[in-house]
């Protein structure tokens, strides 16, 4: 499959309307398509799917003596939907106007799904000198929790998710900051936390309060959490340290850039949801509220459960943990890691972008997360040009009219290629045409 074949399957991927949940009419239909695509290729695929409408896809290319740790390619083909009303072509109509390719799934991340393969048939023109196994897995329900997706891929295939080198979403936007271009690339997650507080007390009619109101001792826990947020402490900061280092400055003038490098620095504490009560004019007896600690990596359940003691100490309150997902992070010391950075600043440079390499951790939780747990390295890289800007593109994850530039999509495709050729490839064959 050539360059341009590669954007005609891409648009006619985003011409399926994979959105998460909707079965044989969408997510089926997109895996059916890369099914076929991999399989006139002469590569085996297989469904692991908890639902058989709602399959996910896994292939791999197996290197004749594998020297190296597999790599595997991940993203994921189920997608948000959209509003037609608000957007200014169809959603799933791949569309192309003023340079620009429009379509949901543009961003996140059918385009990755189809970088990746580009990089993926190209490998196997060259599997004989393969210096280590390539997985391609494509997945769905990653926008619902993945409990469909990579959690049951995991269930089903938990070997493939140990000590190894994976490419992933929520990298790749580039970046101006302080005069210089940078291509971000995440090289961690934060950890999750959730802890649900809970309160009992008297319940009754609201004319009559009185003094052992459940609420207020919520309330009162909340607050004292809340206040304490500066407190929580735990976790790595060393991506960014390197952030800070390779910049040069604590000081960024692009206002997504120094939210991105702040992220790093800190935790953070959110409400995910509460139950205080289901009927007007009833104080009810029993109030609780459920809050998502998000630290950095590393930053353990124990420290979060401690810390929360301490605000609530002398409280009448109860804690009770619903569930914790490790951090993890790369440290830019790591030679693969160095090897990485180096190969894909090169690569850049050879297809039009000039500027360094920006480590960062990614904004929310990706499906990295199944694979970092278990002691991959996950690097989070779809390679844009400037013109799709973190800046610029960031409002249309999820919103409305989502779209990649035609000449983005073909930079990052050729770079990623690259950059996987390099780490997959013995050496001899490494910078060849193909």
């Amino acid at each position: 499959m050539n360059l341009e074949d590669n954007k005609k399957a891409f648009m006619e991927l985003l011409r399926i309307p994979s959105v998460t949940g909707s079965g044989a009419d969408g997510e089926e239909k997109a895996c059916a398509f890369l099914e076929h695509i991999l399989q006139e290729n002469g590569i085996k695929t297989e469904r692991i799917a908890k639902d058989l409408h709602r399959p996910n896809l896994l292939a791999a290319i197996h290197a004749p003596r594998a020297e190296k740790e597999p790599v595997v390619l991940i993203s994921h083909i189920d997608v948000v939907p959209g509003i037609q009303e608000e957007w200014t072509h169809p959603v799933f109509g791949a569309q192309k106007a003023d340079g620009r390719i429009y379509g949901r799934g543009t961003l996140d991340t059918k385009q990755l799904t189809m970088m990746e393969l580009y990089a993926f048939l190209n490998l196997k023109k060259q599997e004989n000198h393969l210096n280590r196994d390539v997985y391609f897995l494509a997945t769905i329900d990653e926008e619902a929790g993945s409990s469909f997706g990579m959690e049951y891929v995991r269930q089903e295939r938990p070997n493939l998710f140990q000590n190894a080198m994976v490419i992933n979403e929520g990298g790749g936007f580039p970046l101006h900051i302080n005069g210089k271009n940078y291509m971000m690339l995440t090289v961690g997650e934060k950890a999750v936390c959730k802890i649900k507080i809970s309160a009992e007390g008297t319940g009754g009619h609201a004319s009559a309060p009185g003094e052992n109101q459940a609420l207020l001792k919520l309330a009162e826990g909340l607050r004292r959490i809340f206040a304490a947020e500066k407190e929580l402490t735990c976790g790595s900061r060393r991506t960014w340290e390197t952030m800070r280092r390779i910049v040069g400055s604590d000081s960024w003038d692009n206002a997504t850039g120094a939210d991105i490098f702040a992220y790093a620095s800190q935790n953070s504490i959110g409400m995910r949801n509460y139950s205080i009560g289901e009927r007007s004019n009833v104080i009810p007896a029993h109030v609780e509220a459920v809050l998502e600690f998000k630290v950095l990596p590393y930053g353990s359940q124990e420290e979060i459960e401690t810390f929360v003691r301490k605000q609530i100490d002398g409280l009448p309150l109860e804690m009770e943990v619903l569930g914790y997902e490790a951090g993890f992070e790369s440290n830019f010391e790591n030679s693969h890691l160095k090897q990485l950075v180096n190969d894909l600043e090169e690569a850049c440079r050879r297809f039009g972008f000039d500027g360094g390499v920006l480590p960062m951790l990614a904004l929310g939780r990706t499906d990295g997360r199944f694979f970092g747990s278990a002691g991959s390295m996950v690097y989070g890289c779809s390679p844009l040009l400037m013109g799709d800007s973190f800046d610029a593109i960031l409002p249309k994850v999820h919103g409305k009219d989502e779209s990649i530039l035609e000449t983005s999509y073909e930079f990052g495709a050729q770079v990623l290629d690259e950059v996987i050729q390099k780490n997959c490839l013995k050496e001899e064959r490494k910078g060849d045409k193909k």
